[in-house]
């Protein structure tokens, strides 16, 4: 069992959680369409300018 300590929500961060296609051609060109998901952390600046924090995204299981 994980037990994550407890969260505070910072004022500093914030998320972006999504999907996405993309079309990726083979080595005969022919393009094949794949899917994902994605988690986007952006952190505020002490200059209040939103910043990349985190990125993670992964492929759907082929259909």
């Amino acid at each position: 069992m994980v037990a994550p300590p407890p969260r505070k929500r910072p004022r500093n961060l914030a998320y972006e959680v999504g999907a996405f296609t993309l079309d990726v051609p083979s080595k005969d060109g022919a393009l094949s369409t794949v899917a994902g998901k994605y988690i986007v952390v952006w952190k505020k600046g002490d200059d209040g300018t939103w910043r990349l924090h985190r990125d993670i995204w992964n492929l759907s299981a082929a259909q």
